[in-house]
């Protein structure tokens, strides 16, 4: 099963099986990481695995979770670094999905005494075997309607219909799906709520799943065969917007063959 395909499928999974993952599994991992295009080129990441089969690992946060395995995000703290981080991980766990690997994001978690010189610890996955059900049926996935989610301004085609499923089933912080769209049969313009700004800790992770959603975009327009451009409009950004935050357009259209 292809990407596009998990995204339908993958569940967070906060139980774990204390069961050693093959190393050349891991290094699978870490290695399509490698390969997944970024969404700010010019920022500079890296990703590590931590073991903690013995439990012994030193993970602090609030919203920590047991794991045999954490994966850890590193970036460097530029403009946008935080949507990239959400952009670039996405994928990687829907590929540990399709692998029979669980995973779940962990907002505000740090693994203390892993640090790497001129980037910074953004983000941990805790992963392993699940000792619950790895796949879910969408239907029962807690999400907003695409009717509360969308404005539709034009009537669209299945494609695009298509597209917009896969990004409501993006995950997000408590589930709280931070994002609106307006809809035309070729563009998306995407927003961020207002109303999940109370905190620094809440902004990060607000941005992280802003970045999450705009992969979800990314993967099921090309499994549509649609070419997709995600670009800020510099006329919007200059507008303010009663209950959200401008972020970019999603230019969509069919591939030239």
């Amino acid at each position: 099963m292809n990407l596009y395909q998990m995204i339908f499928k993958r569940r967070s999974i906060r139980k774990f099986k204390k069961e050693q993952i093959p190393e050349q599994l891991l290094k699978d991992i870490l290695y399509f990481g490698s390969c997944v295009l970024k969404l700010h080129a010019d920022i500079s990441v890296k990703m590590e695995i931590c073991d903690n089969l013995d439990g012994h690992l030193p993970v602090k946060g609030l919203w920590k979770v047991e794991a045999p395995y954490y994966l850890v995000f590193y970036s460097e703290e530029k403009e946008g670094y935080l949507t990239n981080a959400g952009y670039i991980l996405e994928p990687i766990l829907l590929y540990m999905t399709g692998k029979g690997i669980g995973s779940c994001y962990l907002g505000n978690t740090r693994i203390t005494g892993h640090e790497m010189e001129g980037v910074k610890q953004v983000v941990a996955i805790a992963f392993g075997y699940p000792k619950t059900l790895l796949y879910r049926d969408p239907a029962t996935a807690k999400r907003l309607p695409l009717k509360e989610l969308c404005v539709f301004k034009e009537e669209i085609g299945e494609p695009m219909k298509n597209i917009l499923k896969a990004a409501r089933l993006s995950p997000s912080a408590m589930n709280n799906q931070p994002w609106r769209f307006i809809v035309y049969h070729d563009r998306i313009y995407i927003f961020a709520c207002r109303e999940f700004l109370p905190s620094a800790p809440l902004v990060s992770m607000r941005d992280i799943s802003i970045g999450i959603m705009l992969s979800h975009l990314t993967i099921a327009a090309e499994e549509m065969w649609m070419n997709i451009k995600l670009e800020a409009e510099e006329t919007m950004l200059k507008k303010s917007f009663k209950s959200g935050t401008y972020v970019t357009t999603a230019y969509v259209k069919e591939f030239n063959c």
